[in-house]
This record gives structure tokens, sequence and C-alpha cells, in this order.
């Protein structure tokens, strides 16, 4: 082997090395370029930002922002409701909810937490006043009108009226 080609595959393999290992370096600065984009995601899968904690004894409930879709999306407007801890959560849920904050109940909210955390959800909502939709026994049946178990929260999503 020439002294020209063992210089080639040096070089080559330096490369090779030089491209695997720059991404690990750059990638506080990638990090940081993209937190500076102010990207974040979309309030329709993250259920909006959280506007209150509601404590009930050993679990509370977090209420988000209504979510409304914008033009490209295909759901209804909802409200997402987060009850946490899930294994504080009694076996059977009945709690009535101030969503809007103006400190009358809008919603009454029932469902059973089995023990298992596999086990599929459904809950019953009764609209207390005109702006909110009722469910029954509802599961996942789309992102304006679930209940789903996440980590350690109960999440309903109470899809808003159309009035």
């Amino acid at each position: 082997m020439t002294l020209r080609a063992k210089l080639g595959y040096t070089a080559a393999a330096l490369t090779m090395l030089a491209a695997l290992l720059t991404p690990f370096r750059l990638m506080d600065s990638f990090a940081k370029g993209f937190a500076a984009l102010g990207l974040h995601v979309d309030e329709m899968y993250s259920g909006g930002p959280k506007l209150r904690t509601v404590a009930m004894g050993p679990y509370s409930i977090a209420v988000h922002k209504p979510v409304f879709p914008h033009m490209l999306q295909s759901g209804n407007p909802f409200v997402q409701l987060d009850w946490s801890p899930a294994s504080a959560l009694p076996q059977h849920v009945s709690d009535v909810v101030d969503v809007d904050g103006d400190g009358r109940p809008d919603i009454r909210v029932d469902f059973d937490v089995p023990k298992d955390p596999k086990t599929p959800l459904r809950v019953n909502v009764e609209p207390l006043n005109r702006r909110y939709e009722a469910m029954q026994n509802e599961g996942k049946e789309g992102f304006s009108r679930l209940i789903v178990r996440v980590d350690n929260a109960v999440l309903v999503r109470v899809p808003l009226a159309n009035r």
C-alpha cells in the first residue's frame, strides 16, 4: 500500500470519526437554538396550559385553559381536567367542578378508577350549565372527548357546546 493510499484511508477514518462525534459536541447549541425558536406541543395534544388547581383532599384537579382547534384541525373545542395523583383517587370519583372559576359548579364528572392501570376508563359528564356537552360512558372517542390514564394522573377532556 502506498503512502498516498494510507493517508487517504487515515483521512477518511478521521472524517468519519468527526462526523460521528460532531452532533454530541454541538447538542447543547442545537438544544438552545430550538428552545429559542419558541416551539411547543400543540394544545390539541397537550391539553392547553393549566389555569389553576383545585385541592380535593388527598388528590387535586388541574383545570386547563379551553382549547379551540385552529383552521387545519378537525377536532372540537374542549377543556381538559387532570385528576392526580391517580394512586390517591378513590375507587369511584364523583366530583362537581367549577371549570371557569366563577365560583359556581359547571360540570359533574363520574368515573371508576380500576386497580389495573391498563384497564380502559369510562366517564360520565353532566353539564350544569349550557357551556359544556354531556358525555355518557365515553372512553377515547377523539381528542375533544376522552378519558385516559397518563402516568399518575387521569385526564378527562370535556367538549364545549357549540352555542
